[in-house]
């Protein structure tokens, strides 16, 4: 998403060995980083994808969406995570460019990882949508063919993106497409969570006039609007990792920093440390996580 395939396309020509190097303290620094949430992430993703799968409990529409995000967060900790480590390594200790063959594959997947991600952001808004002003017929628009569709649409259209860019001609501009389903997806979350908020407050004004309404509704829309908060926090930390990046390298026209230089490689970690974090927020937020992976480490222990 961060990189367009016209740009990795072109292996840098002029490249001397300050170019092709990076200050050893960073160095040393982003490799440490980077192999912690290498890591982490892997085991944490690893967790969720686990727990979804054997804890009957966590068997629900919005969690088969939160362990597909998980799979795209694979992608980045098992294949780009070693990729940028080879190429940080290069940089460091040999002074020598990263070859083409570290950087296309990095830049393709993290473009896809990084797609997936906001449009899986996008579908779970609208399920977190569809749960809070519509709790009575969630489970039956999800189950019939919402969650289907989402899971299609979330991987269908960031893998084409890519696909098309080698399509087009090269007159086409390639990074106008991965704004554009960035923007797009990023609008229905913003306009999801805008409707959820209007909805409870509306909700609060009626309560307040009617005092009265069963138990039941209340401890369900209660739960549904933990996970909405849960949620919410997912995509402002996704948020805070990956605009800055798309700020300093695209938003103004021109790039803010030096290509390749520590600056921009500190904010490429940043990018790609939201691939570790939301194994946390689940961790610190839901408690039938929690429960689930205790219940996979004393499995493992047993072993």
């Amino acid at each position: 998403m961060n990189y367009s395939l016209e740009n990795i396309r072109k292996p840098p020509s002029n490249f001397s060995r300050e170019d092709c190097s990076l200050p050893l303290v960073h160095g040393i620094a982003l490799i440490a980083t980077n192999s912690v949430v290498c890591v982490l992430g892997t085991i944490g993703n690893l967790l969720v994808c686990l727990a979804i799968a054997s804890n009957p409990r966590l068997r629900r529409s919005s969690n088969y969406l939160l362990f597909s995000l998980a799979i795209a967060d694979l992608i980045v900790t098992m294949i780009c995570e070693p990729l940028l480590l080879e190429i940080f390594s290069k940089r460091t200790f040999l002074h020598d460019c990263a070859t083409e063959n570290l950087e296309r594959p990095y830049f393709i997947l993290t473009n896809i990882s990084c797609a997936a991600s906001v449009v899986h952001l996008a579908a779970i808004s609208v399920d977190r949508l569809l749960a809070v002003v519509f709790p009575l017929r969630h489970e039956t628009i999800m189950n019939k063919c919402g969650l289907k569709t989402m899971l299609i649409v979330s991987w269908a259209f960031p893998v084409s993106i890519p696909v098309m860019s080698v399509a087009l001609p090269p007159s086409v501009p390639r990074a106008i497409m991965a704004a554009g389903s960035f923007a797009g997806s990023y609008l229905i979350v913003i306009v999801s969570y805008l409707m959820i908020v209007a909805f409870l407050f509306n909700l609060k004004r009626k309560r307040n006039k009617l005092r009265a309404r069963p138990l039941s509704l209340d401890v369900n829309s209660s739960v549904e609007l933990r996970v909405a908060c849960t949620l919410a926090i997912v995509i402002g930390v996704f948020t805070a990792s990956w605009f800055p990046v798309m700020i300093a390298m695209f938003v103004t026209g021109k790039p803010l920093l030096e290509k390749n230089g520590p600056s921009h490689m500190w904010l490429r970690t940043l990018a790609l440390s939201n691939s570790a974090m939301n194994f946390l927020i689940y961790t610190a937020r839901i408690r039938d996580f929690r429960d689930a992976y205790a219940g996979i480490c004393r499995k493992i222990c047993r072993l």
